[in-house]
């Protein structure tokens, strides 16, 4: 099938350039470029992910603080010590 798209130059360029180094048709090295792209993210996959969560002994008053906020917190209270 035939179909035009906008590519931009760099891209252009890095497809031209392998077809070059592999000998091979500029169409194909867009076609697996493509296929493989598809193939690592597949349009149809909506799995979802379950992270099993262990309690870490987090005192009360950190609890909710981002791991930032927590990180300052740690360090500022090492460094009164």
């Amino acid at each position: 099938m035939r179909t035009t798209i906008n590519i931009s130059d760099g891209i252009l360029s890095e497809l031209r350039e392998r077809a070059r180094q592999r000998r091979r048709p500029f169409r194909e090295i867009v076609e697996e470029t493509i296929q493989r792209g598809l193939g690592v993210m597949p349009l149809s996959s909506k799995k979802t992910v379950t992270l099993q969560t262990h309690r870490v002994g987090i005192k009360p008053a950190y609890q909710g603080l981002s791991m930032n906020q927590l990180y300052d917190q740690i360090e500022s209270e090492d460094a009164r010590k």
